[in-house]
């Protein structure tokens, strides 16, 4: 009897805790802010809504869950997992709500309703998470399969790659044929500027070391120049668009084939026929994949690549026959994923040492690989591109953090600074219109006021202003910092996903690239990407904080099964995770591109894990 009035108050507190949030937020977008009667407020909204009958049922729901699941047995990965979890949900849904922790701290009561959700929310969590490994247990060839898709597997088992990259191409083609040539978002239309030794914003942000050079490293100059090369070509051939469709046809080559590579490995493995025609279906239907396929931005690429490390990387702790030539070929691939993405060289010094302190028997030549490829890159960035008068990117690209502080800081308390304060700040950012600029989820208007020619000093008189202020008014650069990344770990928002529009900056510089004729298919098409993440249960497989979530809950159950050398092939994505926590944008669904693209190859090794113990 005590038993279940438990789960009957824990039922009822769970489901407070989600409703309150909704008639938060409904008070919000009704009066533009909470306001001081909000709980009377609350009291009249659900007055006059017939919310009970959903809220009833929910609770009896919640109520039988407790009742069968509460008391399973907990591991602690799962339960320190489930308090961090439950932490972003309670701080995420305030930045999501109101830009600023208010709604968690702003009085007592908003406090103690906190306290509730997040108590309530960590109970719940942690029954989930203890509850998902059974799933790892199910057997998928237990699954009596239909006469059509049993033919389909006999065909596809004999003809694996064929019959991969056709589906994969059939499903694609209305994308490839309605985005003809590409898919350009700024960043590469700028890449084929700086190709075409146009004025961008990169050279004008930089002091150049030959003025009559334009290209710069802000992006990978390597990726410039396959970007740009293929449009030249297309462009002397007398036709731009020509040239910007063979670029598109080299970077479909390369994502195909690390798809259908994906799911030969996989089959290696001796994954389930259904796991693995599911994986095929994801990456033929769900929008993303063909979409950033024909995006030239440079994360596609490096995404293709990551998953070819990642199966590498599994073949060697795997101790699968590696030869020389092997050895040669992982250097290329750890040279190319560093000069196609400027934090590529991080994410393999994150990872790949992990893979050496492992391997003692393979140390000597995996280490000459790991020197090779920084040694080669080093002098890519250090002796070539000095030598062809091409400048690297700016500083500012790495101070995000502490450029959104200061210009919150400049938005909320401009009036504490002292003037030589100001001057400081001015000499770096320009601070007269700098709290203008200011926005909560983006840092480049920000950045892109940063003064080129600050010298060394005016920034360390900029740090040790931004310091100072740090302990008049923490709470400020809190909130500036958590408003950049919150979206990267709470589920329930969503921003920038998919490029469909079409870019006109090569149009303004006298460059032909265009769309065809087909506006109808590409709206359609482009409907189709944008919607998909509201699509309950589906669109989760493309939300940015339930994919890291997915990540950090992989880490937590391989400690449980004691598989923790494994959690070197998820190094790759907490590194990128930790890259974006210092990124410039909040939600931004490219720079997560590659470890979405990687993760049924992730899930497919551990179920393998799973399925020989």
């Amino acid at each position: 009897m005590m038993k279940n009035i438990k789960y009957f108050i824990l039922s009822i507190l769970t489901t407070l805790s989600f409703y309150s949030e909704r008639i938060l937020t409904e008070i919000i977008l009704v009066k533009g802010k909470l306001g001081n009667d909000y709980v009377s407020d609350s009291i009249n909204y659900f007055r006059q809504n017939s919310d009970f009958l959903l809220l009833l049922i929910l609770t009896i729901a919640l109520f039988f869950f407790y009742k069968k699941f509460y008391d399973i047995k907990k591991s602690k990965p799962y339960t320190i997992l489930s308090l961090i979890l439950s932490f972003f949900l309670v701080f995420g849904f305030s930045y999501n709500t109101v830009k600023d922790s208010s709604l968690v701290t702003g009085d007592i009561i908003l406090f103690s309703i906190s306290l509730m959700k997040y108590l309530t929310y960590f109970l719940f969590l942690q029954v989930i998470l203890n509850l998902i490994p059974r799933l790892f247990n199910y057997d998928l060839n237990k699954i009596k399969l239909p006469k059509i898709l049993t033919k389909f597997k006999n065909y596809y088992e004999a003809h694996p790659y064929k019959t991969t990259i056709i589906i994969i191409l059939i499903a694609w083609l209305p994308y490839i044929i309605s985005f003809y040539p590409a898919i350009l978002s700024p960043d590469p239309a700028n890449q084929i500027k700086q190709y075409y030794g146009m004025p961008t914003q990169y050279a004008e942000c930089v002091n150049l070391i030959d003025a009559n050079i334009l290209i710069t490293n802000h992006h990978p100059v390597f990726h410039t120049f396959i970007l740009g090369g293929f449009t030249k070509l297309g462009d002397n051939l007398g036709n731009l668009n020509f040239g910007l469709f063979l670029f598109t046809c080299f970077q479909l080559f390369i994502v195909i084939s690390a798809i259908t590579y994906l799911l030969i490995y996989l089959k290696k493995l001796k994954l389930p026929f259904l796991y693995r025609f599911v994986v095929l279906l994801a990456f033929a239907l769900i929008p993303v994949f063909p979409l950033y396929a024909l995006s030239s931005v440079k994360d596609t690429i490096f995404g293709a690549l990551l998953v070819f490390y990642l199966i590498e990387m599994h073949k060697l702790l795997t101790d699968s026959k590696y030869r020389k030539r092997d050895y040669f070929a992982l250097c290329l691939l750890m040279l190319f994923m560093s000069l196609v993405r400027n934090n590529g060289l991080i994410i393999v010094l994150f990872s790949f040492p992990v893979l050496i302190i492992l391997k003692k028997n393979i140390r000597i030549p995996l280490i000459i690989v790991l020197l090779l490829s920084i040694f080669i890159y080093g002098a890519h960035n250090k002796i070539l591109l000095p030598a062809m008068h091409i400048t690297s990117g700016s500083i500012r690209e790495a101070l995000s953090i502490p450029f959104q502080q200061t210009a919150r800081y400049v938005k909320y308390y401009g009036e504490d600074l002292t003037e030589e304060e100001k001057e400081a700040i001015d000499k770096v950012l320009g601070i007269k219109t700098l709290a203008k600029r200011y926005k909560t989820n983006i840092s480049d208007p920000v950045k892109n006021e940063f003064n080129k020619n600050a010298t060394k000093e005016d920034l360390k008189n900029y740090f040790k202003v931004w310091f100072k202020d740090f302990f008049k008014h923490p709470g400020v650069y809190f909130d500036a910092t958590i408003d950049t990344v919150y979206g990267y770990f709470y589920p329930n928002t969503s921003k920038w996903y998919v490029y469909h529009n079409y870019n006109q900056t090569l149009i303004k510089s006298g460059l032909d690239y265009h769309y065809n004729d087909l506006d109808l298919s590409r709206k359609l098409l482009s409907l189709y990407g944008i919607s998909f993440p509201y699509i309950p249960l589906l669109g989760a497989i493309v939300n940015i904080g339930f994919i890291v979530w997915t990540y950090f809950f992989l880490v937590c159950y391989l400690i449980n099964i004691h598989q923790k050398k494994l959690i070197t092939l998820l190094l790759p994505a907490l590194s990128l995770v930790l890259i974006l926590v210092a990124g410039p944008v909040n939600t931004y669904f490219r720079y997560v591109f590659p470890i979405v693209l990687t993760l049924p190859l992730i899930i497919g090794i551990i179920l393998n894990i799973k399925k020989k113990n």
